[in-house]
């Protein structure tokens, strides 16, 4: 049984900031894009975008901010997620429209996005930062965004401390991510991330009426 959902983990800067952005975890249940509350600086003017597609683009651009401010490849990296998101319901469009007619036929393929595994930017797993950080349900999957450069043993010892304790490590080569974005993504992504619609036979979206209250926080 994994451990992690006993302590929230915190999120979104370099050192953990106590009063900042924190998820608790479910036990045997994924955290979604759907799974809020999201730590909006203010209220996103839902009125100016409406529709499905703007309304992903505030989360890709909201998740991008709590990155660090001057690391260019973990822009890069939610850019790149999102548009792997973006393909699979491409890809799987008549399944997914198969499921959306059983649902009563009020979901459109692309309501499933917000199904997909939440990256947590900069997350503080215990005293080890990561650069992603997403929960299966079961496990956690952290990010390694790596350099050209060897890293060093303290890091070194850090990444297999949380392997020792469950954690999957995905290394993600800088260079290979900014020239192929979502094509390296797509081969490196373990199994959870490429059919992430299985099992949610009624999506859900963070901007829902009864999550309006709790989208500014976290």
């Amino acid at each position: 049984m994994s451990r992690w959902h006993e302590h929230p983990i915190l999120y979104g800067s370099a050192r953990p900031e106590p009063g900042g952005p924190e998820v608790r975890l479910g036990e045997g249940e994924p955290l979604r894009l759907s799974h809020g509350p999201y730590p909006f600086s203010e209220p996103p003017d839902l009125i100016g975008n409406a529709s499905l597609d703007a309304r992903i683009g505030l989360l890709r651009e909201h998740l991008a901010t709590l990155c660090g401010p001057w690391d260019r490849t973990a822009r890069i990296f939610i850019d790149a997620y999102f548009a792997v998101i973006a393909a699979a319901i491409a890809g799987h469009a008549g399944e997914i429209a198969s499921l959306a007619a059983r649902a009563g036929g009020i979901f459109a393929p692309a309501d499933w996005s917000f199904s997909a595994l939440r990256p947590l930017p900069q997350a503080h797993l215990g005293a080890v930062r990561v650069d992603f950080a997403f929960w299966t349900g079961a496990r956690i999957i952290a990010i390694e965004l790596a350099g050209s450069a060897s890293p060093r043993r303290q890091r070194k010892d850090e990444l297999a401390r949380l392997e020792a304790e469950g954690v999957m490590l995905v290394p993600v080569p800088a260079a290979d991510l900014t020239r192929e974005g979502e094509r390296l993504l797509a081969r490196l992504l373990p199994p959870e991330f490429q059919r992430f619609w299985d099992g949610v036979v009624f999506p859900a979206s963070p901007f829902g009426a009864e999550t309006l209250g709790e989208i500014v926080g976290g």
